[in-house]
Formats: C-alpha cells, sequence, structure tokens
C-alpha cells in the first residue's frame, strides 16, 4: 500500500512539473521600445515601425497636449488607447498581431506609427532563420515624393497582392501579385503620376491581411 502511495505521489509531482514548464514563458526578458515625436521630430514618430514581442512595453516621449496619442487598428483582444496629457506614455503588448496608431490632430499629414507583436523574442526569430510572422511595415519615408519603400515579411510561402488605394478606395497601383516565397520583401512605389493626398496600402497573403496608410506630399 505504501508503495502504491508514492507511486501516486511521484506521479502527482511529475505532473506538476510537466504543467509548469508547459506554462513558462518563452522569454522572462522584457524589452522597453522608445518612440519619439514632436520637437525637432516633427509630425512624425520616430522610429514609425518596430518589431515587438508579447510583454514588451513600447513607450511614446513627446508632447501629447500638441499631438495626442490614439490607436486606430489592434488586435482582436488588445487593450486600445489614447493619451492626451504629459510627456510620457507606456503601452504593454499582450496580444499578438499588428498595432496601428496616430496622432489625432496630426494623423492626416502622416503622423502615424505601427508596431508588431510577435509570440517570441527577437533572438528566436533570428535563430531560425525566417519571420515569426506577418508582418506589413510602415512605407519610407513617409510623407514621400516621388517614391517611397515598403517593406513586409510573410512567415510561410504564399499567394500575396500589394495594392495601393485612393482615399475613397480606388485602386491606384498593384504592386505585388504572385507567389510570394517566405521571408523578407520590399517594393518601391512611385507615385510621381498621382496628385498629394492620403493613400492606402493594403498587403493580403492568403486568410491574412494588413493595411497602412500612406501620404504623397508634392
Amino acid at each position: 500500500m505504501r508503495d502504491g502511495t508514492n507511486s501516486l505521489l511521484r506521479l502527482l509531482l511529475i505532473g506538476a512539473t510537466t504543467t509548469a514548464i508547459l506554462a513558462a514563458p518563452t522569454s522572462s526578458a522584457q524589452t522597453k521600445h522608445i518612440i519619439q515625436f514632436g520637437g525637432s521630430f516633427g509630425f512624425a514618430y520616430v522610429p514609425s515601425s518596430l518589431s515587438v514581442s508579447v510583454g514588451d512595453i513600447v513607450e511614446w516621449q513627446g508632447d501629447f497636449t500638441s499631438h495626442p496619442l490614439s490607436s486606430t487598428t489592434i488586435p482582436a483582444g488588445a487593450p486600445s488607447w489614447h493619451n492626451g496629457t504629459g510627456s510620457l506614455f507606456d503601452y504593454t503588448v499582450g496580444v499578438v498581431g499588428t498595432y496601428n496608431y496616430q496622432c489625432d490632430v496630426h494623423g492626416s499629414e502622416g503622423m502615424v506609427g505601427s508596431f508588431v507583436a510577435a509570440a517570441t523574442g527577437v533572438d528566436d526569430r533570428q535563430n531560425s532563420g525566417q519571420p515569426a510572422s506577418f508582418r506589413l511595415g510602415q512605407n519610407f519615408p513617409n510623407p514621400f515624393n516621388p517614391s517611397t519603400t515598403i517593406r513586409f515579411e510573410l512567415p510561410s510561402a504564399s499567394w500575396a497582392t500589394l495594392k495601393v488605394y485612393s482615399a475613397l478606395g480606388g485602386e491606384v497601383a498593384a504592386l505585388i501579385d504572385g507567389v510570394k516565397p517566405a521571408g523578407q520583401h520590399e517594393v518601391k512605389f512611385e507615385g510621381s503620376a498621382l496628385p498629394s493626398g492620403v493613400y492606402f496600402y493594403r498587403l493580403q497573403a492568403g486568410t491574412l491581411a494588413a493595411t497602412k496608410r500612406l501620404v504623397l506630399l508634392k
């Protein structure tokens, strides 16, 4: 009977240890990412795009009274944010996906930004040799004249389309339409034939899609 009890206790301990291992986070390191704006940076967030990990902190530094900050599109289950006072604002990333934000006053002038959160840390992505997630970066420069570069990442090979639309939703350019391999990609968009204004570019790969705004300023 004692042997049976000891065996049962050993099984319970093994089970508890296994559960603890499975529940452990992939990385205990928490990174703070700094974004600055206003002042000498003008109507821009620097940097305007980031790759982060779940659990990291994104901190904006600037004058929120002149440039109130709001989230625009965020992953399902992530809390939205708005800040219009002070000079520091921290946001803890809790959900995988793409987060877009803007200045409430100068968003239409191109003062927008984004960050993409992956489930694992940067080191894990580098060791794997492949992007860990679907990602559409913010075009650079933005605003632009007459050309700008758009970068994106695909976790696996898939049929991808990258198209540019006017503010009214009309398609103005098809930059990519075909099978693309896994990895990092970049494409240039030439806007010399288009009038100044706000445009949107949308990347779709399989069931994944993301949209960002760009500003042509002549």
